[in-house]
């Protein structure tokens, strides 16, 4: 087609991976001596697919930005020169298939060294007590045990805790003080791409790639703006028309004299030109179900929609009080509430029909000082202090945000990318490490302390973004990178031993053959017991777990219907687990091995024939995807988790 044309428009994403990406093709035409020698080049730019959106970006064009093209030059650059050296090393001294990169290690490591925080974590025991009191009027009220004798009480036993609801149990009370204030909140900022995928974690459990995957299909069909971004601006035309939403749905009273604007904290070369938004305010969710959108695309621009519409609208405000109550045996107790006197934003989402702001608001009687009450009932709670809690999608994506890791593009992926590589499983929403995750993290942090630091993996963000700004040139970044590492790479492979790197610990087991200690060791298909004497003593045994029977054994899954001596055991190849018979090589008999997730498979539901049950399967490259037992008889596969769409 280009070989007609004077002029070739390159219209791809607005951020610099999709400017590095105009330029490759540009490059491709360029070279092919069968385009026409003075052919222009135009780039347009355009932060949702309208029809007013396109025209102006075609009634403007401009040059290919080069600055961004080197930024995204250099990260290609940075993150294989990472990646293409330290994953060779990972499957000499750990295993073959594992991976590393620039990012996603960082990741690991944080999930780790939270795991590890929680096992080192002591729970220690405290307790509450909430006492019910009423007023004369009947009005009744809790309110929380804080000080005695004006000082702050540590319940830490049951013994001193009953002691004291002994003691209050002839006590009078009466109201010492009551404080009223007036509290605001204001609207949350408009939607950017970690906070996009961390309000559809915490609301609806979606995984970050899921979030996404929805997100592009939005964008693609022109509902939503562009769905990578760090900023939180609006375009003035859009606030116009928010403003005139809301003046016509709510009134006057709900609109801030001044539209509000949002300033982006980070000055991220990464950033689009707007926040994530609905490209017409007007859009009904009704009109969505009757044009195909799925349940998760009607979800996720809800919540954009609902946001939006937020984030110009008045804060809410509350009458905030808190009632002191002081026993004549010196016991003070305190209850705090709120009570809503202007709802502002909370009104929007009652206005859409979406769910509305649960915050409990706990509203108290009207009280004076000095009031006598009367205490009805006393009621004491054991509790425990909790250790951190492991993260899910939204807080892993927050704390690489807040450490300066990673940009918009890449928290999906990254995420994405260190579950395929099963460093890490889910545990419901939460990420637990496996055992390779504790080895890798440990190797790489102890080898290449600067490639895993956190303050590193931010800098080199601030360094490719000062990059695509023109403040910096490319080349001279990564040399004063490289020479070093590759230094330190150097080291590490001469240095290592695979023996070593993946000792995992010492067993309280003695070897049955030479009678010295067993160590506890990460192999090809998980942890195992070995002799500390190794390789003078070669004893080694699996450690129980799956293929593995009570004895530590290769678990029998039947006999071999091929040579009828050997039985079938569960082995782990290049592309998943398998059965082979035990006697190889004399038999080489395999079979696929089933590993089932508890699912019938939903085609063979929905086409009524004999139902296959949804099983684990291992693609090239590694990738795990869902297929049905009753393959080729039922082609039914995805690489979405089919168990996610029956939780919903």
């Amino acid at each position: 087609a280009v070989k007609k044309c004077k002029t070739v428009v390159l219209a791809t994403d607005p951020d610099r991976e999709g400017e590095a990406i105009a330029w490759h093709v540009s490059q491709v035409i360029k070279k092919d001596s069968k385009m026409p020698k003075n052919l222009k080049f135009e780039r347009v730019v355009f932060h949702e697919i309208t029809k007013s959106a396109l025209k102006e970006a075609f009634e403007k064009p401009e040059k290919l930005n080069d600055d961004l093209v080197d930024a995204q030059q250099a990260r290609r650059v940075l993150d294989r020169l990472v990646g293409y050296n330290l994953s060779p090393l990972l499957w000499k001294k750990v295993r073959y298939g594992l991976s590393a990169g620039r990012v996603q290690s960082v990741a690991v490591r944080l999930i780790v060294e939270r795991e590890r925080e929680r096992d080192a974590f002591k729970p220690e025991e405290y307790w509450s007590v909430e006492g019910e009191f009423e007023t004369k009027n009947k009005d009744k009220f809790n309110a929380k045990l804080e000080k005695q004798n004006g000082k702050k009480i540590d319940l830490t036993t049951k013994k001193r805790t009953d002691s004291i609801v002994k003691d209050l149990d002839n006590d009078k009370f009466k109201v010492d003080k009551v404080t009223k204030s007036s509290k605001k909140r204001s609207a949350p900022t408009p939607f950017k791409t970690s906070t996009l995928q961390q309000n559809a974690s915490n609301l609806f459990g979606f995984s970050a790639s899921r979030t996404m995957r929805a997100a592009q299909k939005l964008f693609e069909r022109g509902y939503i703006t562009y769905h990578r971004t760090d900023s939180f601006s609006l375009a003035p035309s859009f606030v116009k028309s928010v403003r005139s939403f809301v003046k016509s749905q709510l009134g006057s009273q709900y609109l801030p004299e001044k539209a509000k604007v949002y300033k982006t904290k980070s000055k991220s070369a990464q950033e689009a030109h707007e926040a994530i938004r609905p490209t017409n305010i007007k859009t009904q969710l009704s009109q969505m179900e009757e044009k195909g959108f799925s349940s998760d695309e009607i979800k996720l621009y809800s919540l954009i929609l609902k946001r939006s519409v937020e984030c110009q609208t008045k804060d809410a405000m509350f009458d905030r009080t808190s009632i002191h109550i002081l026993s004549d045996k010196k016991y003070e107790f305190k209850a705090n509430g709120s009570v809503i006197k202007f709802d502002g934003w909370l009104a929007v989402g009652k206005m859409l029909g979406l769910e509305v702001d649960k915050k409990e608001m706990n509203p108290l009687p009207d009280i004076r000082e000095n009031t006598v009450v009367t205490l009805n009932n006393l009621d004491s709670q054991q509790h425990f202090t909790q250790p951190p809690a492991r993260f899910t999608d939204a807080s892993l994506i927050k704390t690489l945000e807040e450490l300066g890791i990673g940009r918009p593009s890449t928290y999906a992926p990254t995420i994405r990318t260190i579950q395929l590589r099963k460093y890490i499983t889910k545990d419901g929403r939460y990420f637990v490490p496996e055992d390779v995750a504790y080895v890798v993290t440990d190797l790489l942090v102890d080898n290449f302390k600067s490639v895993m630091g956190y303050k590193f993996t931010a800098e080199m963000e601030k360094s490719l973004d000062e990059i695509a700004e023109g403040k910096l040139k490319w080349n001279p970044v990564i040399k004063d990178f490289y020479e070093p590492f590759s230094k330190k790479l150097n080291d590490a492979e001469e240095r290592l031993s695979k023996k070593d790197v993946t000792k995992l610990g010492e067993s309280e087991e003695e070897c049955p053959d030479c009678g010295k200690i067993l160590y506890i060791k990460l192999g090809k298909y998980g942890k195992f017991l070995s002799c500390s004497d190794f390789p003078e003593c070669e004893f080694a045994k699996p450690i129980d777990g799956e293929g593995v029977d009570e004895n530590g054994e290769a678990k029998s899954y039947g006999e071999c219907d091929k040579c009828e001596e050997g039985s079938m055991v569960l082995k782990q190849g290049r592309f998943g687990k398998f059965l082979a018979c035990n006697k190889y090589p004399k038999c080489k008999n395999t079979k696929q091995y089933l590993d089932k997730i508890g699912m019938l498979c939903p085609k063979c539901e929905e086409e009524n024939r004999e139902n296959g049950e949804v099983i684990v399967k291992t693609a090239k490259g590694n990738k795990t995807f869902y297929g049905c037992s009753n393959y080729p008889k039922c082609d039914y596969a995805s690489w979405k988790d089919p168990r996610e769409d029956k939780t919903e």
